[in-house]
C-alpha cells in the first residue's frame, strides 16, 4: 500500500517541544525514526526530505537537491505560478502565526490526498491553548514544479513558549511543502519536515 506521509504541524510542534523538554540534556530527542512525533496517515514525519534527494522522474519523490550548499530552484516555473505558490505559502505561515484556524484550514487541500481539515483545526486550537508559537521561513525555493503540483523548500525556525511555565524552545529545521492546484487555486497538500540536529 503506497501511503503518502504527512504531518499535522500543530501536533508535530507539540511533540518536538515536549520531546525536547523531556530529554533534560538540551539535545533534540526527535528523529524521523524514534517515534516521539505523532504517527499515522495524517501525522507522520516525511522521510523523503534529505540533502541531495531530488524529486524522482515520475514526480512521486519528495526532496531537494543542493549544489555547492545552495538549494536548486526548479527552472520551469512560470512567474505567475511562482507568485501564486509563494502567496499561498505566505498565507499558510501567516494564518498559523495569527492563530487563525479558519484561515489556516482555507489554504489546505482537503480529502484523501490532502488533510482532514476539522482535525487540523482541532489540533491547532489545542496547541494554541497551551503554547504561544511563532514560525518563520527563509530561503523559500520552489524545487519542483510539474502537472499542477509544486514542492517548496524552506528553512524553518519555530519558537514555542509554554503558557503555563513560560519555558521557551526554539527548533530549526528544513521543510518541503507540497502544494497542489485545486480548482485553479494553490493549496498546501502535504508537509515534510525534518529538524536540524542540535
Amino acid at each position: 500500500m503506497n501511503m503518502k506521509l504527512k504531518i499535522m504541524i500543530p501536533a508535530l510542534l507539540a511533540a518536538l517541544f515536549l520531546g525536547a523538554c523531556g530529554g533534560g540534556d538540551g539535545d533534540n530527542q526527535n528523529t524521523t525514526d524514534d517515534g516521539t512525533a505523532p504517527t499515522g496517515e495524517n501525522s507522520a514525519i516525511g522521510h523523503g526530505v534529505e540533502d541531495g534527494a531530488g524529486p524522482e522522474e515520475d514526480g512521486e519523490g519528495i526532496g531537494f537537491g543542493m549544489t555547492d550548499g545552495n538549494i536548486e530552484e526548479a527552472a520551469n516555473v512560470p512567474e505567475s505560478e511562482k507568485a501564486a505558490i509563494l502567496e499561498t505559502f505566505g498565507k499558510y505561515m501567516e494564518t498559523f502565526n495569527n492563530e487563525d484556524p479558519d484561515g489556516y484550514s482555507a489554504v489546505l487541500a482537503e480529502g484523501e490526498d490532502g488533510f482532514d481539515v476539522e482535525e487540523e483545526k482541532k489540533a491547532m486550537q489545542e496547541l494554541f491553548a497551551a503554547y504561544d508559537v511563532d514560525r518563520s521561513a527563509e530561503n523559500e525555493t520552489i524545487v519542483s514544479y510539474k502537472d499542477g503540483e509544486a514542492q517548496l523548500f524552506s528553512n524553518m525556525t519555530t519558537t514555542m513558549t509554554s503558557k503555563s511555565s513560560e519555558e521557551a524552545r526554539t527548533e530549526k529545521g528544513r521543510q518541503v511543502t507540497v502544494l497542489a492546484k485545486v480548482d485553479g487555486i494553490w493549496k498546501v497538500k502535504e508537509i515534510y519536515y525534518i529538524g536540524d540536529a542540535a
